[in-house]
Formats: structure tokens, sequence, C-alpha cells
């Protein structure tokens, strides 16, 4: 056993009383063997935020937690000493390659130490967790999601330090946040005990955004039934989630409910695109005269796996509907934040006062649609689908 793994168990025996902040002479001691043996440093903040914070709307006494950095993680930003990941400390997965995927269980795991969290301190996470240390290698969009066997409620929690209150995002079915280079903890944590653990996939995410101009032409868009009042371009205003589409990778017999072969989509889409979340949109209804769920302008054949993924919608008329895989872009006015989407592939939403619609991902990646966002027709046509930071 290395001195390193020593370290880890005796961190793991260490106990803190939290309130008082104070510190054993057991995790003093551990702390010391573990920087000697590992050269750990503590890790910094990450520059991003998160969604779904407490959306479970589970409520629990407030715990103590394992220590700050008690010896388990293995190394700071900067990972180890020799610029590269860190060590992987005992009792923890680390990744380092996306997607990644893990089908676990917490009533196996012997980590039962954060108990309340930042992002949440009233939610109740006193069962079992499994940690994952993350490495990354330049700044991104890191995701994590679960799905949970029936009966089991586990919970998702992203953290910049292994510190219960160094959040950045958590969820009951995924998080994300905006990171910089270095180590992240993903922690997937059991809500309310023992009762509720078990067994959960989880699928880790990183994304690096694309970055440039984000310019945008300027024009009209005519839609059906405005009566000759054309949509000026860019326009601002609400943008739907609309439902997943069949592909040219998904061959028939095609979906005859909304989610039949549903599973199989997400999975496609996830391995092509490598953007993780908890999805949970159906397939399109039948409408327009179509014989099965998920079809959308043309066959499916016509219809790019990674275009799916970053589709929009518009209600236009045949006369001005762009080609298909027409580049345009979604943009929280304000920010720097914004998808490039393909356009093309289906009409909607009928209801003018949105002024479009793209699926579940762009949703994720851009957050709340509280605020109107900018859609146009960029004039680039060679951007790269997916998120991007705009210059």
């Amino acid at each position: 056993m290395t001195s390193a793994d020593r370290a880890a168990q005796l961190c793991l025996r260490a106990p803190v009383l939290y309130g008082g902040r104070m510190l054993t002479r057991a995790l003093v001691a551990c702390l010391a063997a573990f920087l000697v043996g590992c050269g750990a440093e503590p890790l910094g903040n990450g520059d991003g935020g998160g969604d779904d914070a407490g959306l479970d709307g589970d409520a629990g006494p407030a715990d103590a937690g394992l220590a700050p950095d008690a010896g388990l993680d293995g190394g700071g930003l900067d990972g180890g000493p020799d610029g590269g990941a860190p060590p992987c400390p005992a009792n923890m997965t680390c990744v380092s390659t996306f997607p990644f995927g893990d089908d676990r269980d917490t009533r196996t795991s012997p980590l039962s130490s954060f108990d309340h969290y930042s992002c949440a301190p009233a939610t109740d996470e006193s069962g079992a967790e499994i940690v994952y240390q993350v490495t990354l290698p330049t700044s991104g969009f890191l995701s994590a999601a679960v799905q949970e066997q029936p009966g089991v409620d586990v919970d998702v929690h992203l953290l910049s330090s292994l510190d219960p209150q160094a959040c950045l995002a958590r969820g009951n079915f995924h998080a994300h946040a905006d990171v910089g280079p270095g180590v992240v903890y993903v922690v997937i944590d059991t809500y309310g005990g023992a009762a509720n653990a078990g067994a959960f996939h989880v699928d880790i995410g990183f994304t690096v955004p694309s970055q440039g101009a984000c310019a945008l032409e300027t024009g009209t868009m005519a839609r059906v039934g405005d009566n000759g009042n054309h949509l000026a371009m860019p326009a601002t205003g609400p943008v739907v989630v609309e439902a997943h589409l069949v592909t040219q990778e998904e061959p028939p017999p095609y979906p005859m409910t909304q989610t039949e072969y549903l599973a199989r989509h997400y999975a496609l889409s996830q391995s092509r695109t490598g953007f993780v979340l908890h999805r949970g949109q159906p397939w399109a209804p039948l409408e327009g005269g179509g014989t099965f769920y998920g079809a959308g302008i043309g066959s499916p054949t016509l219809f790019p796996v990674e275009h799916e993924a970053w589709y929009v919608n518009m209600y236009w008329t045949a006369t001005d509907r762009p080609a298909r895989g027409t580049r345009m872009i979604i943009r929280v006015p304000g920010t720097s934040r914004a998808v490039v989407v393909a356009a093309g592939y289906e009409t909607g939403p009928g209801d003018l006062t949105h002024i479009g619609g793209t699926p579940e991902e762009s949703h994720y990646y851009l957050g709340s649609n509280s605020v109107p966002w900018t859609l146009g027709i960029a004039t680039d046509q060679t951007l790269p689908l997916g998120p991007r930071v705009c210059q």
C-alpha cells in the first residue's frame, strides 16, 4: 500500500466537527501525509454555475460532510506533478475521456460522508455516494446525468473541490457547469438515506464550445398565417422546446408511438455529439399527414444525427423555408452564450407568438428561456453545430 493510499484511508476515517470547523489530530495527520505523499494542492473554484438546484423538491436536515480536500483529491486544478492528470485516489473513479458512462450501485459504496451541499443545503443527501474525479484538458461545458433503477433516488452534484461547500451545480437527474481546466468532482449521492440507495447509470460529458463571430443576416421571414406581417430577422422572442425527430441512422420500421425506439435515439445522439443530459422529450407527434412519429420535412434519410441534436424550426412558409442544414444561431441577448443550429428540417411551432423551436439540447446549454432569445441566419454558413461562445 502506498503512502497516498494510507493517507486516503486515514482521511476517510478522520471525524470532522463541521459546526465548529474543528479538525481532529487524525485529520491533520492525514492531510500532512497526503500532501507529502502526493503533492496535492487545494482546488480552485470553477467559473460556472448550473441548473436544477433543488429541483427534486426533497428537503432534509443539514448534516456534517467529509472534510474539505481530506486527502482524496489527488491534486489541484494544475493537475499532477507532471502537469497531467493527478493520481487516482482510492475509493474514486477517475475520468479523462468523454463521453464517459458507468453502471454503479450506491449500496456497495464505502463512502457516506457528504450529507448536504451548498447548492441545496436543506436537501438530505445522507445516503452513500460515489465520487468521480474528472480531469479536464481545457475550459468547457461539463455535464453529468443519471438514469435510476426503480425505487432508487440518487442526485447529481458537481464540485470544484472535494468539499460539499464547493458545489457548482446539482440536480435530481442532471447537472452542468462551465468549468476551467483541471479537476472537478462529480458526486452521485443517495437522497434521504440508505432506503433510496441502489443501481444507476451515469453519463459524464464535456463539450468545448466553438468561439468566434456570431454575425446574423438581416431580412424578413414569411410565416404561415402572418397575413403579410412578416417577422423581421434576426428576431428576438420566446423559443419553445421541440420534440425529437428520426435521423438517417435510424432505419425503418419507424416509431408508431411517441416513445418507441426513443431510448435508442437518445443513445445514438449522445454517441455522435458527446453532449450529455437527462433527455426527456418524446418523438414529434403525428401531424401534417405524417405516417410515423418523429417525422420532419422529407425523408429521415436526409437528416444527419448531429443536425437533429441541434435543429431549429420556425413557422416559415414553403417559399421562405431555408435549405436543409442552413446554419442559424440562437443567442442569449447580452451574453456570449449561443448555439449554432440546423434549419430546414421541420416547420413549427404554429403559435406565432413564438419565434421558433429547438430541442432540449439547446435549452439545456442555453439555460432558462425566461428571457427572450435572439434567432437569426448565420452569415458564416461553415460554423460547426452546437454550443458557441460569441466574440
